[in-house]
């Protein structure tokens, strides 16, 4: 398990310290997480729990962004 240390003293701290952690992460995570979270908000949704439905379904643009901005700031590093 990853050690997180705490407190982040800077911007540059806490960047550093998600790339720490997400580095060891395959990049394919992110889009099989979101098109997981699309399907668990669809078979909410047909089972009827509308709210979590709503809820899940607005996890997949968070997963996808945290991909993209990990493949963005990792190219210019």
């Amino acid at each position: 398990m990853a050690k997180v240390e705490m407190p982040i003293k800077s911007p540059t701290e806490a960047r550093e310290q998600y790339f720490r952690l997400t580095d060891k992460l395959p990049g394919e995570i992110w889009y099989w997480s979101a098109l997981a979270s699309i399907l668990v908000s669809a078979a909410l949704f047909l089972s009827k729990k509308r709210e979590w439905s709503i809820f899940v379904g607005q996890w997949p643009p968070t997963f996808l962004l945290f991909g993209l901005f990990h493949k963005v700031v990792k190219l210019s590093r």
